[in-house]
């Protein structure tokens, strides 16, 4: 499957010191994550559960229970501080650099922005537009002023730092590249619905734009529309877009209270999204994903596969982002009967797939809930 490359001219300058640091942490997270974190079950079960049965005289039994049980762990608690440094040492590595070059960043950005050739665009909410609480003052994954942060009237260091640290996040392999989202949904697609060519697609929850500027790359001749909060990150997904010569329309909005009318998109996602949201948004979300999609159309959410946690504890164990990284609705997300919010949001029962995508390179996968609005 073709895939845009990462290298565009809203990426930092960064030097070998920014380069050696971020590899550093790349190879520490790698370590945390393959290496110890696959026996944090074990963990429990030697020593959290023990520990916590002769405190309390019975075993642990309610999401409360059995996370302070795994705390009784010892090496549990060591690879839990480990971690959250780790987090931390993400931003650290990948803000520098970005805060250093910031200058360039936002003149790049408005250069591109403006260029008589440029083949999308950016509408940002008129006057003292206030971003959803829940999103906007969270830090979400740790990031430094969230996904809302806007420091000026030209800036992209939300969108910079979103890319740069999601480089460092992902084990190096950057936005856009093999393991991308958008690219595990549209092989998905192409084995369902053979010969799918969408005509406008709608990305609810846009970030930096990665996924956006894959289905414009992937889909050339469909006019593709990105929805997110935050000025800095959506100028900054624009301007990206724009340097990677995709055309992307890029628009400041709730994605629970959409400025589309009714069925103006054949294809809508999201990426992600689902839990980043509180419930009442994310219904609302559906809801306005329903009706902003045309008869026929489909509508595809694809986020992380916490969903297929088979026990308690490896759900309290993946929920460990809850109280640590800045992921207040994940917990929600998880235990949430999607498929019913699919149906509350206006989806036939037997138009809605529940599935587990592989991702397009490496191992794991993603979650994914798709609906199939009625012709």
């Amino acid at each position: 499957m073709k895939v845009r490359s990462v290298q565009h001219e809203m990426l930092p300058e960064t030097s070998v010191d920014d380069r050696s640091r971020q590899a550093a942490v790349v190879s520490l997270r790698r370590l945390l994550n393959t290496q110890v974190r696959p026996r944090n079950v074990e963990l429990y079960e030697r020593e959290g559960r023990p520990a916590w049965e002769r405190r309390h005289g019975r075993p642990p039994e309610s999401v409360d229970e059995v996370r302070a049980a795994f705390f009784e762990s010892r090496r549990y608690r060591l690879w839990s501080a480990m971690h959250r440094a780790a987090q931390e040492m993400i931003w650290i590595s990948a803000g520098e650099p970005v805060f250093r070059d910031i200058e360039r960043l936002e003149a790049t950005a408005e250069k591109l922005a403006q260029a008589p050739g440029r083949r999308g665009g950016l509408e940002l909410a008129p006057g003292g537009y206030r971003p959803p609480g829940e999103v906007a003052d969270v830090d979400i994954h740790l990031q430094p002023g969230g996904y809302a942060l806007t420091r000026g009237p030209r800036d992209v260091s939300c969108g910079a730092l979103y890319e740069n640290g999601g480089n460092v996040f992902a084990f190096g392999q950057g936005l856009g590249k093999g393991d991308s989202k958008a690219g595990a949904v549209i092989r998905h697609l192409e084995a369902t619905r053979p010969g799918l060519q969408p005509r406008r697609i709608l990305d609810l929850g846009c970030s930096a734009g990665g996924a956006a500027c894959h289905y414009a790359a992937y889909y050339p001749e469909a006019e593709v529309h990105a929805v997110d909060i935050g000025e800095g990150m959506l100028r900054y997904a624009h301007a990206r877009a724009e340097s990677l010569g995709v055309r992307v329309f890029f628009h400041q909005m709730n994605a629970a209270e959409l400025r589309f009318g009714d069925g103006e998109f054949d294809l809508v996602v999201s990426h992600n999204l689902l839990h980043e949201i509180g419930r009442d948004n994310r219904r609302a979300m559906m809801r306005e994903a329903f009706r902003v999609c045309e008869a026929g159309g489909l509508v595809v959410h694809q986020d992380v596969p916490t969903r297929f946690e088979p026990t308690l504890v490896r759900q309290v164990e993946r929920a460990w982002d809850t109280r640590f990284n800045g992921e207040a609705h994940w917990s929600t997300y998880s235990g949430d009967d999607l498929l019913a919010d699919m149906r509350a949001a206006g989806f036939p029962p037997e138009s809605i797939e529940e599935t587990r995508l592989e991702k397009v390179a490496g191992p794991g996968g993603w979650y994914l809930v798709l609906g199939h609005k009625p012709a």
